[in-house]
């Protein structure tokens, strides 16, 4: 399996296994854990999740009953809105008790709130002083956001997870994190689940350009969009349920993009958002309440 390496020398898979809404939102039980136990036996390593997803306990499970060590895994989870500032130390407790854990590989602000994110970050970075977590990052920050948090880090960012297909390409925040050796990671890298309600039809696994290459490379449209993001050096964490997704998302080393066609998924972009605006998100995240 294929590694970046962080600015503080962690490793990490490039291609993780995304676990917002296995089944519904929030859904916490025997589907997902044996979802996840699929992707263990397929080979990944890589579990992302976040409080709000109200399933670190399923993760927990599987990783109990995988049987691997806990050394092979790196796994990732995020503070929410409403548990930012003065409670993210008791939050990223409260995390690493509903998995099961020691330490987390990685935890994530899961979005901006710039009016708590000095503490917020304060309190991340007592947590790495104590080894509980291997390094820190962003998800869905902007360059301000980043510029705010880059007047006080005392610990630099890692990583920077967002929203991130053909039709929204952030090419310029991508280039400033890449400069900053924050690695970018893509959350949605096919443009939003089931879960989000968007036709099959309008996201860019349907898109002509992709089709097309996908059936030039004799694989998957999804296929084509996560070696597009590989290729870029960006992490994908997609999520699947059937087994035969699980395998094609994992199974991109046979196959490479020319520059031309990396231009032709490029020029895709459309500044199109599936997701919240990290502008707006908080005050309807603030509504939604971290499952106990």
């Amino acid at each position: 399996m294929t590694t970046l390496t962080l600015h503080n020398g962690v490793e990490i898979p490039q291609i993780g296994f995304g676990t917002a809404a296995i089944g519904q939102w929030q859904q916490d039980d025997s589907f997902v854990t044996d979802t996840i136990l699929k992707a263990m036996a397929v080979g990944y390593r890589h579990f992302d999740t976040a409080s709000v997803y109200g399933n670190e306990r399923a993760l927990g499970r599987a990783i109990l009953q995988s049987g691997i060590p806990r050394h092979e895994l790196f796994v990732v989870s995020k503070v929410w809105d409403t548990e930012q500032g003065a409670r993210t130390a008791d939050a990223f407790q409260r995390s690493l008790e509903r998995l099961g854990l020691e330490y987390l590989d990685l935890y994530l602000v899961h979005w901006p709130v710039p009016a708590s994110t000095r503490q917020t970050w304060e309190a991340m970075e007592s947590l790495y002083d104590d080894k509980k977590v291997r390094a820190l990052g962003l998800s869905n920050f902007r360059k301000a956001d980043i510029e705010q948090l880059a007047s006080f880090a005392r610990v630099r960012p890692a990583y920077n997870q967002l929203e991130l297909h053909p039709y929204l390409t952030q090419q310029e925040l991508v280039q400033y994190c890449q400069f900053h050796k924050i690695a970018v990671s893509c959350w949605s890298p096919l443009g939003s689940g089931t879960w989000s309600g968007v036709a099959a039809t309008e996201k860019p696994i349907a898109d002509p350009v992709i089709v097309d290459l996908a059936n030039q490379y004799g694989v998957s449209p999804g296929q084509i969009i996560l070696k597009w993001d590989l290729q870029q050096k960006r992490i994908v964490i997609p999520k699947a349920e059937k087994l035969e997704h699980i395998v094609a998302n994992f199974s991109l080393w046979d196959f490479s993009l020319s520059d031309d066609d990396m231009q032709s998924i490029n020029a895709l972009n459309r500044n199109h958002r599936f997701g919240g605006d990290p502008a707006t998100a908080h005050e309807s995240n603030k509504k939604i309440r971290v499952p106990d």
